[in-house]
């Protein structure tokens, strides 16, 4: 999926999806929005993405062996109670790594990021649904702004201690990308 200049490069809709082996490249917008829908993703890449890499709402799916460069937002954005496993991804230069919001949880293990300003973040963004919770196991992160932020009620897990620099500004940090708000 190359030069991609709509929405979504690709769009699932209430789906059972397995994704293997596809590359996307030089997307304006979300290279991949998943939403409703369960599944599996392997061995698939991201470069020159305009937006997220991928955009999950409502879903349960596994991401495992992803590669990501020069994502304009976030690697892999989780919001609207999805339930998302991650395994064994390595990142380069992008705003946010992973995004659990709105009642999502993330599992994540084995995942290697360099130049990514906030690596992790978990937060509530619509009212209507609950706070975000995040898992990590077995991460590497190089050259990072600030390595988790969270809001008040939201959890990012480490190797089983709780993390996370609480801040009340997360979606002018996270959505309107103003990393000063965090000095």
């Amino acid at each position: 999926f190359d030069k991609i200049y709509s929405e979504d490069a690709i769009n699932f809709f209430r789906s059972s999806i397995k994704l293997n082996e596809i590359n996307f490249s030089e997307n304006f917008s979300d290279a991949i929005d998943i939403d409703f829908s369960d599944g599996q993703i392997d061995q698939v890449n991201f470069k020159n993405i305009g937006n997220d890499a991928i955009d999950f709402s409502g879903s349960n799916v596994k991401i495992k062996n992803a590669f990501f460069e020069n994502i304009g937002d976030k690697l892999i954005s989780v919001g609207e109670n999805s339930k998302i496993t991650v395994s064994n991804i390595k990142a380069n230069k992008s705003h946010i790594g992973i995004a659990s919001k709105d009642g999502s949880i993330v599992n994540i293990k084995g995942i290697d990021l360099n130049h990514v300003n906030i690596p992790f973040a978990a937060y509530q963004k619509k009212q209507e649904y609950g706070f975000g919770k995040m898992n990590l196991e077995n991460f590497n992160l190089k050259n990072f702004h600030s390595k988790w932020v969270i809001d008040n009620n939201s959890k990012i897990i480490a190797n089983g201690k709780n993390v996370g620099k609480k801040t009340k500004d997360i979606l002018a940090i996270v959505d309107g990308k103003n990393l000063n708000l965090l000095n």
